[in-house]
């Protein structure tokens, strides 16, 4: 009997660089400073702000008034020696131009910067199209990123968005291969050249308790990105971030996550991100379930050694294998995507989302797949469930300016960020919003 998959030519798809992923650790709820500072004197190596109502944020998040109230949160933590990461969905410019506010307050700059501003996760998110889905606005938006004076990316496609809601792994990939496009679009309708669009933005994709898939879909996206900046004559490569899939996780046994999280950051890890983000295991997100989330990363780069090599699956035959049928898929959802123009307001989008859901469901119910703690061996004395968080979409409200700067110099004035997140009320363009739903929900976890 021969091997099940052929012996491939190694395509090596991981990390453009030798050396291990960075940890994040997530500053999302009251009490950061603390919180912070002790995630970094204990191995995360960057630091993201989740503002409250991100795609991310899992009814959880930062909720600041002013420059100040984020200066305290961030109390004893040296911009210049820590790199950052902002998550803040639809009002991602508005927080944005408070931490620009804040390093210009400093006089120092993060060591490195992801705004992650993703105007298309946005709409997708929250079914409201944001102001600065519009070339003008997100070209200044770029410029004033910039302008900060830290190394990092402006923009995020962030196909989180779409897996959180059920995507598969193809439609994932396609969903943040189209938020890409259309940013190029918009860029160099607004005179900053696609080229230039694409090596401002990062990718963030979803790492499951599913190991092969997630590996063969991090080196896919890589494989993807790369056909896109050779068609716009770009040599720079990808910034991927991954983030272990809320998704998974069992709340009412919550032991069982810790293992769905290991698999998952062993997996973003090998299939090549650049820094991770691993969830607590538990619903409320407790000072030991943090201590995990890092620890976690932690034994697989400092013990295991998993991160010596950028791309180990490259010359797999399985791996190989499956990056190239994934990459494949993804690559023909993406050109679905693409034909229907804005797939996003069309519903498109969330018409294949939604199929991906039915399909993964159904193997649950008819027990193709199991979910430990769910469908077999759940606890006889099962923990609370919290509500499934909901959008929160942008406060109404006119403007306080048009621009970054202006967006930069109200915040620095003390302008509280409510008021600099306002967008006009019943001007945008409208969707069918990603709604996210945990797969144990469908059962009661």
């Amino acid at each position: 009997m021969g091997p099940l998959y052929a012996a491939a030519e190694p395509c090596y798809l991981g990390r453009p660089y030798a050396g291990p992923w960075q940890v994040v650790a997530r500053a999302d709820a009251s009490g950061t400073a603390a919180q912070a500072l002790a995630d970094l004197e204990s191995g995360a190596a960057v630091l993201e702000l989740v503002f409250a109502g991100a795609p991310s944020a899992f009814g959880r998040g930062l909720s600041v008034g002013t420059v100040a109230d984020l200066d305290a949160a961030l109390a004893g933590v040296v911009l210049d020696l820590v790199p950052i990461r902002l998550a803040a969905g639809s009002s991602g410019l508005a927080a944005a131009a408070l931490f620009a506010a804040l390093a210009e307050r400093r006089g120092s700059r993060p060591a490195s910067l992801h705004a992650g501003i993703d105007p298309v996760g946005a709409f997708a998110f929250t079914g409201a199209a944001p102001p600065w889905l519009d070339p003008v606005a997100l070209v200044d938006a770029v410029a004033g990123i910039e302008a900060i004076g830290a190394p990092g990316t402006a923009l995020l496609a962030d196909g989180r968005i779409a897996a959180e809601a059920g995507a598969a792994p193809a439609t994932e990939i396609a969903f943040a291969l189209h938020a890409m496009a259309t940013m190029m679009r918009l860029a160099d309708a607004g005179g900053l050249g696609a080229d230039k669009a694409l090596a401002a933005t990062a990718m963030a994709l979803s790492a499951s308790e599913n190991q092969f898939a997630t590996i063969a879909k991090f080196r896919a996206a890589r494989r993807l990105h790369a056909l896109m900046a050779e068609a716009v004559g770009l040599t720079a490569p990808l910034m991927l971030h991954g983030e272990t899939l809320h998704r998974m996780l069992a709340f009412n046994d919550p032991q069982t996550n810790l293992l769905r999280l290991t698999i998952a950051a062993f997996s973003a890890g090998v299939g090549g991100a650049d820094s991770v983000s691993v969830l607590p295991f538990d619903a409320a997100a407790t000072p030991f379930a943090r201590r995990m989330a890092r620890n976690i990363q932690t034994l697989l780069i400092e013990e295991s050694h998993v991160g010596r090599l950028s791309d180990p699956g490259a010359g797999a035959g399985a791996v190989e294998a499956f990056t190239d049928e994934l990459a494949e898929i993804a690559w023909s959802r993406f050109q679905l995507l693409e034909s229907e123009g804005d797939a996003v307001a069309t519903g498109k989008l969330a018409e294949m989302v939604a199929t991906d859901r039915a399909t993964q469901l159904e193997r649950l119910k008819d027990k193709e797949r199991a979910m430990i703690g769910v469908t077999i061996h759940p606890p006889q004395t099962p923990a609370a469930v919290p509500p499934e968080p909901s959008a929160a979409p942008l406060p109404a409200g006119a403007p306080v300016a048009r621009d970054f700067a202006g967006l930069q110099a109200a915040a620095a004035g003390g302008t509280p960020f409510a008021d600099i997140a306002a967008a006009p009320a019943g001007d945008a363009a409208t969707c069918p919003p990603l709604t996210p739903v945990r797969v144990a929900a469908s059962f009661g976890g």
